[in-house]
């Protein structure tokens, strides 16, 4: 059986989930979060044709919030997800392996930041480019929907995550290498001269070529396939659209916080049992508000080091915050795709695989 949530009782760690369960995530979670981006870019469109920018002050507020909702607090709890996901393991044993991991991959991703800050942030790219991937496919798991088996796993992977970090490379070069050399300057002031100014043609043409084949592939494979469409081909084309229009540092804020990190809060409450009933009863709300009373030790913690940071740095800007995001998202990555593994999201079949998940009528049949 493929275990995408925790029991309802911890003495059944399969107990049915509510098919209901799909109607509530994919109707009260991701369809407003879609429509909010959708009428952000037709904003950002309508004020790119009238010749207006969106002030910096205004891009930086997805990030401003994110320091303490969605955003940091979303990896908060990485260190009981073993003892949720693992029957018989001890919360110490679970919180001392996820430190170590933290601990030797952080230090191991800042020091490649500090040796070579723009390589650094082209590893943080193709990091975030591959988890930013899995927080969907793991969603698409959930629903029973998507791109079917471990192949059409990797193209959701491939395909998700590709649409937040190439298209603004694409559609938006400049503002986009203004982003990735200062953050690398925050580290090194010489990287601002060693960076290039602008993307090169063929480079930007190789990306743009990529990212339309991985689309079109992805929305082919869906459509043929025997899930239901509609919620792929809308989010494919309104990130698209997204990432296209709206300013680069805005675009990835904004997505970051309500999207992704709103998702994978979702698969961390339905590792809670408690968390779990009350997302099965239909209240957001509450599973919510229980999440960042737990969370909120290690946001603090992070909070500290973001602090730390910008003192030793002596500046405080977005390039600093996304050094810190660097060296928290490799380590967090790492204990995701574990969370992949026990949970088999990559050998999940779509709608192959629904009667193996809890709540299916193939499920109760066991």
């Amino acid at each position: 059986m493929t275990v995408l949530t925790r029991s309802l009782g911890a003495s059944d760690p399969t107990a049915p989930v509510p098919p209901a369960l799909r109607a509530w995530v994919a109707d009260r979670v991701l369809a407003p979060v879609t429509v909010t981006l959708l009428l952000v870019a037709v904003a950002c469109a309508v004020l790119r044709v009238g010749g207006v920018h969106v002030p910096m002050a205004v891009q930086l507020v997805p990030f401003a919030a994110s320091i303490l909702v969605f955003g940091l607090p979303h990896g908060a709890m990485d260190h009981l997800v073993p003892a949720r996901l693992r029957p018989g393991t001890s919360v110490l044993r679970s919180v001392a392996v996820v430190v170590v991991v933290y601990v030797v991959v952080g230090a191991l991703t800042a020091g490649l930041w500090l040796a070579a800050p723009l390589l650094g942030f082209a590893v943080f790219i193709a990091i975030t480019w591959f988890h930013w991937g899995q927080g969907d496919l793991f969603v698409d798991r959930l629903l029973g929907d998507g791109a079917t088996g471990r192949a059409g796993a990797a193209l959701t992977v491939a395909t998700r995550g590709a649409l937040p970090m190439l298209v603004p490379f694409v559609a938006q070069p400049a503002a986009a290498l203004h982003v990735v050399v200062g953050t690398a300057a925050s580290l090194d002031a010489s990287a601002a001269a060693a960076g290039a100014d602008a993307v090169p043609a063929p480079l930007r043409l190789l990306a743009g070529v990529l990212v339309l084949a991985l689309v079109v592939v992805h929305l082919v494979v869906v459509v043929r396939s025997r899930t239901p469409a509609w919620r792929q081909v809308a989010e494919d084309l309104v990130l698209v659209l997204f990432f296209s229009v709206v300013p680069p540092v805005l675009a990835v804020g904004l997505y970051f916080t309500l999207w992704h990190a709103v998702r994978h809060i979702v698969r961390l409450e339905l590792t809670d049992p408690v968390a779990a009933v009350q997302l099965h009863r239909g209240r957001l709300l509450a599973p919510f508000l229980r999440f960042m009373r737990q969370a909120w030790p290690i946001t603090v913690i992070a909070v500290v080091m973001l602090v730390a940071l910008a003192v030793v740095l002596r500046r405080a800007d977005l390039g600093v915050y996304l050094v810190l995001i660097a060296a928290l998202t490799t380590p967090h990555t790492v204990v995701v795709t574990w969370m992949d593994g026990v949970q088999r999201t990559w050998s999940g079949d779509g709608a192959d695989d629904r009667d193996d998940l809890p709540g299916s009528a193939g499920a109760s049949r066991r």
